[in-house]
């Protein structure tokens, strides 16, 4: 069927493919380069920690709100892949890791040094709070999904903002996002 909808030859796709997995890691690892790509530009700004994590802030609730408002909710790819495949097939299962890998080392980065210049808690340990990010962003997308509604990713920045942030800064994130605590 793929090789149908595709409008090739069988010969012609295995001349570019050996199998349809190769097709499907190869696809995948373009997507994540893409993404990886478009994270670094806003981990790796020329702005501080604590304005690279309130521009990651804005990029999350703002795509998925608008992605929200379509009718059919897509989720994250990434997710649904390793939800599908992880247990199934160990290529995909790897590089699926590695992208996530990849996710948590660009936010373990700004996480140190936004520590060291004191935007975040001095008690946060980098590699395992960057960690807990990315499975927490996962984890609300993956409720958004099965809820039908935006109030979990919302409600992630809304609250994970206490434990990232020194008191100082944590009010900004609830004025840039018009949020408010729902307690």
């Amino acid at each position: 069927m793929l090789i149908r909808k595709a409008a090739v030859s069988k010969s012609n796709f295995y001349y570019y493919f050996e199998s349809k997995e190769e097709l499907g890691l190869k696809v995948l690892q373009q997507l994540a380069d893409n993404q990886l790509h478009e994270f670094s530009k806003i981990m790796q700004a020329d702005l501080n920690p604590f304005e690279r994590f309130m521009r990651f802030y804005d990029e999350i609730v703002t795509s998925h709100r608008e992605l929200f408002k379509r009718s059919m909710y897509p989720g994250c790819f990434f997710g649904n892949m390793a939800l599908e495949q992880s247990s199934i097939n160990e290529k995909f299962r790897s590089a699926l890791d590695n992208y996530f890998s990849e996710c948590e080392a660009m936010v373990e980065e700004c996480l140190r040094e936004g520590i060291e210049k004191g935007f975040f808690r001095e008690t946060l340990d980098p590699k395992r709070f960057a960690r807990l990010m990315v499975s927490q962003f996962e984890g609300a997308i993956l409720m958004v999904k099965t809820k039908k509604s935006i109030s979990h990713i919302e409600d992630l920045v809304l609250y994970g903002k206490h434990l990232l942030l020194n008191d100082e800064w944590a009010h900004l994130i609830d004025e840039r996002f018009n949020l408010k605590d729902k307690t």
